[in-house]
């Protein structure tokens, strides 16, 4: 069963918006979870958003990344 990537995300945060905008142009499919709606995630993540996160292999990708680590990042899990 495929799990998708999550982002970690504020509402807000231009940076956010940014790293969601590189994932789309590489067709990287994400779920978008907003870290203040959950107190361990916000506790986690609060300065770090956005943060790319892989649940299958547990690994995660902090901001700043670019189209190259994301490729890297996806590569890695085959």
């Amino acid at each position: 069963m495929f799990m998708p990537y999550l982002l970690y995300v504020r509402l807000g945060c231009h940076l956010c918006a940014d790293a969601a905008a590189l994932l789309a142009a590489a067709n990287m499919p994400v779920q978008r979870v907003n870290i203040d709606r959950d107190p361990a995630l916000r506790a986690q993540y609060d300065t770090l958003v956005p943060v790319l996160y892989d649940p299958a292999l547990d690994r995660e990708l902090i901001f700043p990344f670019d189209a190259e680590d994301v490729a890297r990042f996806y590569k890695n899990e085959q």
